[in-house]
């Protein structure tokens, strides 16, 4: 798959939010059905990853982009469905969240392998103060990166 650790932990996540909205005795239970959508599209992804380099027409997107569109994408078909109850607002949002929260990961690692490279204090820097550090370097590193990927893919369609 295109990238295993990041499937198997948005498949983990899945399996997570279905057992606590089971559990919830404040929350509508979703249709199995519905997890089961969102799976088989996520499976589909690496599939439609090969057709995408095949094709090399558009402009490269990052896995969690294309994770997150699948996840919408089933959100989306279990409204329309109407065999299938539409599940509760949370359990898309849920995993969306889980998306959402690994670049923010990604910057604080990467800040911290800055602080321990360059042997910066940071201790005594406000909590707030980091945390816009943090987030212009999330920035940065998305642009920094799309910015290569661009590259690479313009190489690709060269050759």
């Amino acid at each position: 798959m295109a990238n295993g650790n990041l499937i198997n932990m948005i498949l983990k996540t899945i399996t997570d939010v279905q057992t606590k909205n089971k559990a919830n005795p404040n929350e509508e239970t979703a249709d199995p059905n519905v997890f089961d959508l969102i799976k088989s599209k996520l499976g589909r992804l690496d599939e439609k990853n090969r057709e995408k380099r095949v094709s090399r027409g558009k402009t490269p997107t990052t896995i969690l982009d294309r994770i997150r569109k699948e996840i919408t994408g089933a959100r989306n078909e279990n409204r329309k469905d109407p065999n299938v109850k539409t599940a509760p607002s949370s359990v898309f949002d849920s995993i969306l969240s889980k998306i959402d929260n690994r670049p923010k990961q990604q910057a604080s690692t990467g800040l911290r392998k800055i602080v321990q490279d360059y042997n910066l204090d940071v201790s005594r820097l406000p909590k707030e103060l980091v945390s816009q550090v943090q987030a212009k370097y999330q920035s940065d590193r998305q642009v920094f990166d799309k910015q290569y990927a661009q590259a690479l893919h313009d190489l690709i369609k060269k050759h």
